[in-house]
């Protein structure tokens, strides 16, 4: 009678282990792609208002135009572990003129920690803050291009579940 108690139990446990728990287990993919808006040089302003569909701000003689139009998303909210932004301020082909960037904007940026990344092949150098709000990524950009890094843009990073 125990033996039998006993091997039913080993097969109900190893039935558990290996058909009846939900791992929580899986690969995680990062996607990166650059959020959407434009830069627009600021034109003299005009006594003819136009009703365009954008938000506008402006700073210095650059002006952020945002798209309004809603941007269909490429996973469900089920894939999606994780959504920051951060802003990039160069890619290279080659390392080093990726770490002479990175030297470049130590002394010009409050950031203690600048990074370069090697995705698809360019050395992309980004700002190690990072934000969930697209909004105050955006704000953060304005500093960075008042600092004389205008072709500097924000990235906006996903991490799903591989499927």
């Amino acid at each position: 009678m125990k033996f039998t108690n006993i091997v039913t139990l080993m097969v109900f446990a190893a039935f558990l282990a290996f058909a009846g728990c939900n791992s929580a287990v899986y690969e995680i993919i990062e996607v990166e792609e650059p959020v959407e808006f434009k830069e627009e040089v600021k034109q003299p302003e005009s006594d003819i208002k136009t009703d365009t569909d954008s938000k506008n701000e402006s700073i210095g003689d650059k002006s952020v135009v945002e798209e309004t139009r809603s941007v269909e998303s490429k996973y469900t909210e089920k894939q999606v572990i994780s959504r920051t932004y951060v802003v990039q301020i160069g890619a290279y082909i080659n390392e080093s003129s990726a770490e002479k960037l990175i030297r470049k904007a130590s002394a010009r940026i409050a950031d203690p920690n600048i990074t370069y990344k090697l995705v698809d092949g360019l050395y992309k150098v980004r700002l190690s803050r990072e934000f969930t709000d697209k909004n105050e990524a955006i704000e953060y950009l304005k500093t960075i291009w008042a600092l004389r890094f205008g072709d500097s843009f924000v990235v906006e990073v996903t991490k799903v579940k591989a499927e």
